[in-house]
C-alpha cells in the first residue's frame, strides 16, 4: 500500500516533505505534492495544520527576489492510498537506481555525517539505507517524481531527530524564492544551489520542528534531507551546514554510476520468535558480543565456504528485539540465514502419530548437555519452499534453544533449477555439520 498526504495549495511545499516523514512514515514511502482537486482522492479528511507565521516582505540571504507567499485560503489536507507492486532494485524503469548505486550512495551519507552522530540502532531500512524505488505504474499521480529514501533516528549529545534523505531525478529546476519557502540559498562552485530551512508546523495540535536543506544538483538530481523533531528545544542533531553538506553529496546524483564492485545494501531480515521485546531493547555490545561468537565459530569450522559478507552481520530485524543476518555462498545459489532472539521457551519434540504432524519435514530433536535442545529438519523436494521471485528451493534448518531462553535459528537454502528434473541430481544447501556449529555458537543470553 502507498500512502500519500498532500495539501491545497504552494505555501506548504517547503513542510510537506517534514510533515509526512513525522505523521506516516510507518505507513512506508510517502510522496509528497499538491492536489489541486481535494476530490479526488480516494480517503479524504479534514485535519488542521498549523505552521510558523511568514514575514514578507523579507530579505533571503542568496535569493535576488523574494516572492510573497501564496495564499492559503481554501487549503484542505487529503490523504490517499494507491497500490504499487513490490519495489525492488534494478528496476529497468528506473535505470538509476541500482543496487550497488543503492550501497554507493548509503555508504556516501554515513561517511558524511559527523564524527559524534550516530544512528540509532535499527533495521537497515531504519539505518540510512537508501531503499527501493515504489514502482506505481498507471497508479502514479499526475506531477509524481519517483524518489529513493533514506531514514533512521540521528543522535548527538542530547539531541536527536529523525532522518530522511530523499533522491530523485527532476525537471523541476530551481524554484523561486518564496518567503516562507526557505531561509537562506547558496550556491556552489559546481552549480548546486542548496536551499535551507528551520520552522514548525502543527498538525492536530502537535508541533513538530523541522530542518531542512535541498539540493538542487546540475544534472536534474534534487535532493531533500530533513530533521524533524517534536523536542520543545528544537535542538537539532546537525547543524543546517552539516545537513547541507549531506545534500549536497556528488555520490548522490543520479548521473554519478556506483565504483565497480560496490556492494548492495544490506536489507530487513526476518526473526521468528515468541519474544515480546522491541528493537529499542537491543542493546549494541550484545550485537557485538553475538557477532564475535559468530566470526570465532565460523573461522573454527574447517573448509567454511567464502560468504558475501561476514557472518558475524547481525542487524536488527525490523520487529521485535532480535537480529539477523541474510548471506549467501559466493558463487553459488547457496544461502545462510541466522537468527538469534531471546524469551524462547524449551521446545518439546512433536508426536510423529498425530495426523496434524504428517505434513512438513520431520523435525528431530536432541538435547545437549546443557540442557540445550537442537531442531533439525531437511526439507526435500516435497518440503520445498518457493521464494519471493518464485523460484523453488530446498532448506535446511537447525535451531538451538538454551534453557537461558536464547535461540539462534541457521537455515540454508538453494535454488532449484526449472530445468531439473527427476531423474536428477538435487542440489544442497549447506551440510548439517556447518549449520549445526553456527546454531551452537556461545550466545549464552539476548538481549
Amino acid at each position: 500500500m502507498y500512502c500519500r498526504l498532500v495539501l491545497e495549495g504552494r505555501r506548504y511545499d517547503a513542510i510537506i516533505d517534514a510533515s509526512v516523514i513525522v505523521t506516516v512514515v510507518a505507513l512506508g514511502v510517502v510522496a509528497a505534492g499538491l492536489l489541486r482537486s481535494p476530490e479526488s482522492a480516494v480517503a479524504e479528511r479534514d485535519s488542521s495544520i498549523v505552521s510558523e507565521p511568514i514575514e514578507y516582505p523579507v530579505d533571503i540571504p542568496g535569493c535576488s527576489e523574494v516572492e510573497p507567499p501564496p495564499s492559503s485560503e481554501g487549503e484542505r489536507v487529503s490523504w490517499s492510498s494507491l497500490g504499487g507492486s513490490s519495489p525492488s532494485y534494478d528496476n529497468p524503469a528506473y535505470s538509476w537506481l541500482t543496487s550497488s548505486k543503492a550501497g554507493a550512495m548509503s555508504a556516501a551519507v554515513l561517511a558524511a555525517l559527523p564524527g559524534d552522530v550516530t544512528v540509532e540502532l535499527a533495521a537497515p531500512s531504519q539505518s540510512l539505507t537508501f531503499q527501493p524505488v515504489d514502482d506505481l505504474g498507471g497508479a502514479a499521480p499526475d506531477g509524481f517524481e519517483p524518489s529513493t529514501s533514506a531514514r533512521g533516528e540521528l543522535a548527538r549529545a542530547d539531541s536527536s531527530a529523525y532522518a530522511s534523505i530523499d533522491v530523485r531525478p527532476s525537471d523541476t529546476g530551481v524554484p523561486a524564492c518564496v518567503a516562507g519557502a526557505l531561509d537562506a540559498r547558496t550556491t556552489e562552485l559546481d552549480g548546486t544551489v542548496i536551499d535551507t530551512n528551520d520552522g514548525w508546523y502543527e498538525f492536530d495540535g502537535n508541533r513538530t520542528h523541522f530542518r531542512s536543506a535541498t539540493a538542487y544538483h546540475p544534472d536534474g538530481t534534487l535532493v531533500t534531507a530533513n530533521l524533524t523533531t517534536d523536542n520543545t528545544s528544537a535542538e537539532f542533531p546537525m547543524e543546517t551546514s552539516e545537513l547541507a553538506l549531506v545534500a549536497a553529496l556528488p555520490e548522490l546524483r543520479v548521473t554519478v554510476l556506483a565504483p565497480v564492485g560496490t556492494p548492495g545494501p544490506r536489507q530487513d531480515c526476518s526473526v521468528t520468535s515468541d519474544e515480546n521485546g522491541t528493537v529499542a531493547d537491543i542493546r549494541a555490545e550484545s550485537v557485538e558480543a553475538a557477532n564475535d561468537a559468530l566470526t570465532i565459530t565460523w573461522e573454527s569450522i574447517p573448509d567454511a565456504p567464502p560468504l558475501n559478507r561476514p557472518i558475524g552481520s547481525l542487524v536488527p530485524g525490523y520487529y521485535g528485539s532480535g537480529v539477523c543476518a541474510d548471506l549467501e555462498v559466493v558463487g553459488t545459489d547457496i544461502g545462510i540465514s541466522i537468527s538469534v532472539s531471546g524469551g524462547a521457551a524449551l521446545p518439546v519434540a512433536l508426536d510423529p502419530y498425530d495426523p496434524e504432524n504428517a505434513y512438513g519435514p520431520v523435525v528431530e530433536f536432541r538435547t545437549l548437555p546443557d540442557g540445550s535442545v537442537v531442531e533439525s529438519y531437511d526439507a526435500d523436494i516435497v518440503n520445498s519452499m518457493t521464494s519471493e521471485d518464485g523460484t523453488t528451493q530446498l532448506a535446511r534448518s537447525v535451531t538451538v534453544t538454551r534453557p537461558s531462553g536464547v535461540q539462534v535459528s541457521v537455515r540454508s537454502t538453494v535454488d532449484l533449477a526449472r530445468t531439473q528434473y527427476a531423474p536428477m541430481v538435487l542440489p544442497e544447501p549447506l551440510p548439517f555439520e556447518i549449520l549445526d556449529a553456527v546454531a551452537q555458537a556461545p550466545i549464552a543470553q539476548w538481549p
